[in-house]
């Protein structure tokens, strides 16, 4: 949502980029709440999503959807403002998507991440 509301701030004239605007919002949002979810939330299985090159990778998406979403929000009818915002929130979502590719990698080179909620499983569905 995000990333597509990004390009439609940059090809849009910003006198009819507040759909756009709008939506960057709210993907903006969406998204960082997601990310939270998925590195804080999931116990042991989140850590891969802190550490290394996917959590810098994901701490740089969060900064520059915050950013994006910043922008998009108190942009107004600015075009310069709307570019930079929809930059900002395209940046954030490739990161996102290659934190999210190097954080699987980092699993599954580690089998805890595998094994250990395979055998915390049965002791809590019981």
């Amino acid at each position: 949502l995000a990333s597509g509301a990004a390009v439609g701030m940059i090809a849009a004239p910003a006198t009819q980029a507040g759909p756009a605007r709008r939506m960057a919002v709210a993907g903006a949002a969406l998204e960082l709440a997601g990310c939270h979810r998925l590195e804080h939330g999931l116990g042991l299985v989140s850590e891969p999503y802190r550490t290394g090159r996917a959590g810098r990778l994901l701490r740089a998406a969060r900064l520059l959807t915050a950013a994006g979403g910043l922008g998009a929000l108190v942009g107004g009818r600015s075009r310069v403002v709307s570019a930079l915002a929809g930059a900002a929130l395209l940046g954030g979502s490739l990161a996102t998507r290659f934190g999210v590719f190097e954080a699987g990698v980092a699993s599954a080179k580690d089998p805890k991440y595998t094994v250990v909620p395979q055998r915390e499983r049965p002791a809590r569905d019981a």
